[in-house]
């Protein structure tokens, strides 16, 4: 997937769900690290800002969270 097509989706994303930006960003490199059976990094394992709760939801295959729940201040 090229870049501009991953901005895409995260703008798309972020845009349907009601997340911030960066929680969408985060949501799909969990996916990308999870289907590559990719190690996680340790920040996004443990951060509480809305990138990592975007990339734990992400990797561990959960379904969204509703609107607003993850950031959206």
């Amino acid at each position: 997937m090229s870049v501009i097509a991953f901005k895409e989706k995260a703008h798309v994303l972020a845009e349907e769900q009601g997340w911030p930006l960066s929680s969408a960003k985060g949501y799909f490199d969990g996916e990308t690290f999870r289907k590559r059976h990719k190690e996680p990094p340790l920040h996004a394992l443990v951060g509480i800002d809305d990138y990592s709760e975007g990339f734990r939801a992400g990797y561990f295959h959960l379904p969204p969270p509703p609107p607003g729940y993850l950031g959206g201040h």
